[in-house]
């Protein structure tokens, strides 16, 4: 319990530790939110009230402190460019990235435990090499290379599939598996290497000098061990999608975090970057600790106390 209590006294430093770098990266960025907003061509004089009203005419420093005493009341702003408020269109679209997590996580998780624990049973095998060699190429294709590739087949060729949007099943299931394929391949990697360690440990050894059977040495011993540093993988690639998948929800239209935040990128709409940023700082160390919370109880020789140190 102490250990959860001295994670949430350092989340507040934390937080305000990336918002302070963040902010300053913002405004070092090349471009003019104010010329996004009225246009290159307009008077001195449009471009000076504009730049008044979203306080760009005041110190980097100075508009920082504003930003923090907005947290403080606990807003995150307006965009440049809608001005709706930032919080309420994260509450409208963090849903849909949640969706899609949980969906890409749904396919990755058994699917690259159960594929990692074969290549591991079939160590130098044809089966181990193919698992292997798909798993390489999981991790090394670009996601936009892969999404793009399974577009033009299920939506282009078979027409079976939606290519993009926002919607139920059939618009999800694309980009679900689009983001679930490097997740697959680290869980076989990882998987595959944790079974392959425990099949040399003596208390398999064991288990077989007893008479007991494959099945049971492969449920009871193998895996369930091989599972507890795969929460770790698992938890971590969750917390990555609920931050949003930028390249994924941009390629299949799909209206979540990570497409709001690239909006914002490419308009320089600074509170709109920094309210993502800020959300998917505060999921990820959330999931972390969660993360460590079910570490705990699969692992008993693990303590809550001692996985800071």
């Amino acid at each position: 319990m102490l250990f959860i209590l001295r994670r949430f006294v350092l989340l507040l430093p934390l937080l305000l530790g990336i918002t302070f770098i963040t902010f300053m990266l913002t405004r070092a960025l090349p471009g003019d939110p104010v010329f996004n907003i009225v246009g290159e061509r307009s008077s001195p004089e449009v471009i000076e009230k504009i730049r008044r009203e979203i306080g760009a005419d005041q110190g980097v420093l100075r508009q920082y402190g504003g930003y923090v005493a907005l947290l403080s009341q606990g807003e995150l702003g307006r965009s440049l460019f809608t001005n709706r408020n930032v919080a309420d269109d994260i509450r409208v679209k963090f849903p849909n990235t949640l969706r899609l997590a949980v969906a890409s996580m749904l396919i990755a998780a058994p699917l690259g435990v159960l594929l990692g624990f074969i290549s591991a049973r079939r160590k130098g095998r044809p089966a181990d090499r193919m698992i292997t060699l798909l798993s390489v190429s999981g991790i090394s294709l670009p996601v936009f290379w892969s999404g793009l590739l399974l577009m033009l087949f299920f939506s282009l060729r078979l027409r079976l599939l939606p290519p993009s949007g926002t919607g139920g099943l059939p618009y999800l299931i694309l980009p679900a598996l689009t983001l679930s394929l490097p997740a697959i391949a680290t869980l076989v990697r990882v998987t595959r290497v944790t079974v392959i360690d425990l099949l040399d440990t003596p208390f398999i050894r064991t288990a077989r000098a007893k008479g007991v059977s494959e099945a049971a040495i492969s449920l009871v011993h193998i895996l369930k061990n091989a599972l507890i540093p795969v929460i770790t993988v698992i938890g971590l690639e969750f917390g990555s999608y609920l931050n949003g998948a930028v390249l994924t929800e941009t390629i299949f239209g799909w209206d979540g975090i990570g497409r709001y935040a690239m909006e914002g990128i490419i308009k320089r709409d600074y509170p709109v970057i920094m309210g993502c940023l800020l959300i998917g700082t505060l999921v990820f160390v959330l999931m972390n600790l969660i993360v460590d919370i079910i570490y705990h109880y699969a692992d008993p020789r693990v303590r809550l106390h001692g996985t800071d140190r």
